[in-house]
């Protein structure tokens, strides 16, 4: 039977651990404490604390390496089997098999959280400009609705207004 060497709560507070706000001690496996009291300063560990990298971090680290790795014996994790899908993705006749919806979603993801003007992922750009015109187009739309609402109020206002008069 094998043990997780992973702590489930803080060392600190115990307080259950959530993933993204962990802080791991880098000698200790069985060190780790949580956000706040991260923040707070009230460790008392002879060692360093990191935080692991975000999914986002190691999907840009991912694609970055991908997009310039020329070598067919990589060794950096991950390349081949995204080399794979990005290869698959530029012969598929049908692009709409699940893996072309996850070379899409990868670059969705990725244009999402890029702020690289220059940035060199495929597709990127195209995306980030996509996203730019719904936000747009939804603030737009949100005003319009805004200013029809205002009208409607005002309109109902001057009805009140002439029936009071009227009575």
């Amino acid at each position: 039977m094998t043990t997780s060497l992973r702590a489930t709560a803080c060392a600190i507070c115990k307080q259950d651990l959530e993933p993204a706000q962990r802080w791991r001690c880098e000698v200790c496996p069985d060190y780790e404490v949580c956000g706040p009291c991260y923040s707070n300063g009230i460790i008392n560990h002879p060692h360093t604390l990191i935080s692991p990298p975000s999914p986002t971090g190691q999907l840009r680290a991912v694609l970055l390496h991908v997009t310039t790795c020329c070598t067919t014996q990589c060794q950096y994790p991950r390349c081949r089997t995204v080399k794979l899908l990005l290869r698959h993705g530029v012969t598929c006749k049908k692009r709409v098999c699940n893996h072309c919806k996850r070379m899409w979603d990868i670059f969705r993801m990725h244009a999402r959280n890029c702020r690289e003007p220059q940035c060199t992922i495929p597709k990127c750009s195209e995306f980030r400009a996509r996203f730019s015109r719904n936000q747009q187009q939804a603030g737009s739309r949100r005003r319009a609705a805004a200013v029809r609402q205002r009208d409607a109020d005002a309109d109902a206002a001057t009805a009140s207004t002439l029936v009071d008069s009227s009575t």
